[in-house]
């Protein structure tokens, strides 16, 4: 797998995990609003048929007081609110069987009151209404125990949901801690792999640059781009190991066939000063350095075709070289749209927070406008008192309005209570809301940290591509250096051409050297100033070659 591969699964990794922990608590929030979702409508409902009963009761007492037409359609019409939410009830909104039970007693007992409340009016029976009156409070005790029921499960229900909010504080916060050490393992092991490749590279690069080609790196069995960057390495490293031997070859073999030559010249320089005696060995001698120039010439045009190859092969390695830097450029591409997409990942946490925000300030309203209520409640406790207060100084004549107000009295108090209750799961809502604000908060941080992360990775990038130029600095200094010595290698053919053809002319002056002794000395005098250049350029290059150690 390439190494642009490698990084994009471990950002891929990364953020799958963030999602997943984040899909986990919105399941579970989701969940526990679920639970709620009947509970409190059912306990709204149960009130307002409590509310119903005490206002029938009443209407019945005003009609056993006064039968008229209008208090008759006041008594069928609460009748008929009742039953309607009973049916309301019955629809799904309570789940216990025991509440169920309790409904069901209290539809029955208000089917028979409806049906005896409306024979009683229809006969103007005043007594019997008055007794119909009594009977509704029967049917208050039983509403009154099924409010008693829903009131337990819902303190029931908000211990549950106490539990579950710190069952998934817990799990979130233990999944945000073994997420962040996970991911942290991950990118310490792969940053640390990459770096001790490239750290290899650059100290195996270091010793070549000092001109110690001994080193090798060990043989690598991936398949990605540093794995192929040390392969190419290794073959660079062999090639010029190559190189550098078979110009040490071709140098010392250069350094024998001058010495060879100068050693000639001097056996021609003695032959010149005994041409009478040796004209003969002198054409010989001559013949034989011509042979020998020959094939000196031969192994020159050798070296200088494998200057060539060597000098392709170092141009070859600056391209590969190029190649790796836009291996890198691509590396550095894929980190910035990694931090790119913890960007998002960012912006979508902030979002949360702000819906969060959002349902504390929603909780907030709840608590004022049950301020209100609870103001009202307790007004509206003054003016029950204070109707009761009117209705005993009224005597017998306010003996119904008294009854009036103390059933307003109670409904204030329960009001108040349910005030209570409001301002207790209000409470409750705002701190499960603070938890989930400090998980989001944590979970900010963690995305900050994984930038982080991401930001040393790129560093580290930027600094393969550093070392990469510079080896890249190096394989062609390397390069203008065989160039350079190719250029020497021509000066050496070039000499040794003059050479030959300066031992030409004197094996053909050979012929005539009783007539131009002379002319020979000054010729033979030439070659060994060519031959002593010759040499000179030999011991220069041989000195180039000591830096390297093979």
């Amino acid at each position: 797998m390439k190494l642009q591969g490698k990084l994009i699964i471990n950002a891929l990794i990364s953020v799958l995990l963030c999602l997943a922990l984040v899909a986990y608590i919105i399941t579970e929030l989701l969940g526990m609003n679920a639970k709620n979702q009947n509970l409190v409508p059912a306990m709204l409902k149960v009130s307002e048929l409590n509310s119903n009963q005490i206002q029938t009761q009443q209407a019945l007492d005003v009609y056993s007081f006064s039968m008229t037409a209008g208090n008759q359609e006041a008594v069928l019409v609460l009748l008929k609110e009742g039953q309607a939410l009973i049916k309301e009830l019955n629809d799904g909104l309570l789940e216990t069987v025991e509440e169920r039970q309790l409904i069901q007693t209290v539809q029955t007992k208000l089917q028979a009151l409806e049906k005896g409340a409306a024979e009683a009016m229809t006969s103007m029976n005043s007594a019997e209404a008055k007794r119909y009156s009594a009977r509704v409070r029967g049917i208050q005790n039983d509403i009154y125990s099924l409010n008693e029921i829903t009131r337990e499960r819902y303190t029931q229900y908000t211990l549950d949901l106490e539990n579950d909010i710190q069952m998934t504080w817990q799990v979130a916060l233990g999944g945000a801690a073994l997420l962040f050490i996970t991911v942290m393992l991950f990118n310490m092991y792969t940053s640390r792999q990459i770096s001790k490749r490239i750290r290899l590279l650059k100290e195996a690069a270091g010793h070549i640059a000092s001109g110690d080609l001994t080193q090798t790196l060990p043989e690598p069995k991936g398949k990605d781009e540093l794995d192929d960057l040390s392969r190419s390495f290794g073959q660079m490293t062999n090639n010029i190991r190559g190189i550098i031997q078979s110009i040490d070859t071709a140098g010392q073999r250069v350094d024998q066939m001058a010495q060879d030559i100068d050693r000639g010249n001097d056996t021609v320089q003695a032959i010149v000063q005994q041409v009478s005696r040796t004209t003969e060995e002198l054409s010989i001698g001559s013949q034989k350095i011509a042979e020998d120039l020959s094939e000196t010439v031969i192994v020159v045009d050798k070296m200088q075709s494998t200057f060539h190859g060597n000098l392709q092969a170092t141009s070859q390695s600056a391209m590969a070289g190029r190649d790796v830097l836009a291996t890198v450029e691509e590396g550095n591409k894929a980190i910035k749209e990694q931090l790119r997409l913890a960007e998002v990942n960012r912006q979508a946490m902030s979002e949360v927070e702000q819906t969060v925000l959002e349902l504390e300030e929603s909780a907030a309203r709840i608590t004022t406008m049950t301020g209100y209520v609870s103001e009202i409640a307790k007004q509206t406790t003054l003016l029950s008192l204070n109707a009761s207060i009117e209705a005993a100084r009224a005597g017998e004549a306010g003996r119904g309005f008294a009854v009036v107000a103390g059933e307003v009295n109670k409904l204030a108090e329960q009001s108040a209570q349910s005030v209570k209750h409001i301002y207790a799961a209000v409470n409750e809502i705002t701190e499960s809301m603070e938890k989930v604000k400090s998980s989001v908060l944590q979970s900010t941080q963690l995305f900050g940290e994984q930038e982080q992360a991401t930001g040393q990775t790129r560093q580290s990038f930027s600094a393969i591509r550093e070392s990469v130029e510079r080896i890249s600095a190096g394989i062609q200094q390397l390069a203008d250096d065989m160039h350079h010595s190719s250029q020497l290698s021509s000066q050496v053919q070039h000499a040794i051409e003059n050479i030959s053809a300066i031992t030409e002319q004197s094996a053909a002056s050979s012929e005539e050297i009783t007539a131009s002794t002379a002319e020979q000395q000054r010729s033979f005098n030439e070659a060994s100033i060519k031959v002593k250049s010759l040499r000179d350029i030999s011991a220069e290059m041989h000195q180039e070659l000591q830096r390297f150690r093979l």
